[in-house]
């Protein structure tokens, strides 16, 4: 895994590690381990309530191939607490819990 510099990670929840990890491997069966870089976390400018700033969400390079594919490998694997979606020029990643714990 490759962190773009400047990225922040100071603040990530575990669970965004863990998820990381989990996309991690399916960037890589679908043979874009290349692709694999965050490019963002806590900092850098997003929505005013973004999940960034509590250290809950990430960015990831694009990925050159297979982009939907991933996205629905890693909703799949990863279940309904976190959201995968392809934005303008990256993947978001996301920890939201759906119901409490």
């Amino acid at each position: 895994m490759e962190i773009k510099a400047g990225v922040r990670v100071l603040g990530v929840r575990p669970e965004i590690v863990l998820a990381l990890m989990v996309m991690r491997e399916i960037y890589t069966t679908h043979g874009q381990f290349a692709a694999f870089v965050v490019t963002s976390v806590v900092e850098g400018v997003h929505k005013r309530a973004s999940l960034h700033y509590t250290g809950c969400a990430v960015d990831l390079r694009l990925p050159t191939a297979d982009a939907a594919q991933i996205v629905a490998s890693g909703k799949a694997a990863l279940g309904d607490d976190f959201d995968v979606v392809i934005e303008a020029d990256h993947l978001h990643l996301e920890f939201q819990p759906k119901t409490p714990y």
